[in-house]
């Protein structure tokens, strides 16, 4: 089963639209594939405990994985 994404923080509107449209495919991708990942791998261990991120263009978009939802909690962009 893949995860749902969610990008719905008022505060992702700051990137540009096609920057948010690129972010938007790659985690679709992400959480498709997450998909094929065995429960009991350490992967999720290590995803409780680190900090995610994907970078589109200078952009930051920090994100969390959780039960089956990929949440986008954060976004940046490079100075």
């Amino acid at each position: 089963m893949s995860h749902r994404v969610i990008m719905v923080d008022p505060a992702l509107a700051a990137a540009p639209p096609a920057v948010r449209e690129e972010a938007r495919r790659r985690f679709e991708e992400i959480a498709e594939t997450l998909g094929g990942i065995p429960a009991e791998s350490a992967f999720w261990a290590s995803t409780r405990v680190s900090r995610l991120c994907l970078v589109v263009e200078g952009w930051s978009f920090f994100y969390t994985l959780d039960d089956e939802t990929l949440r986008v909690t954060e976004l940046r962009q490079k100075k």
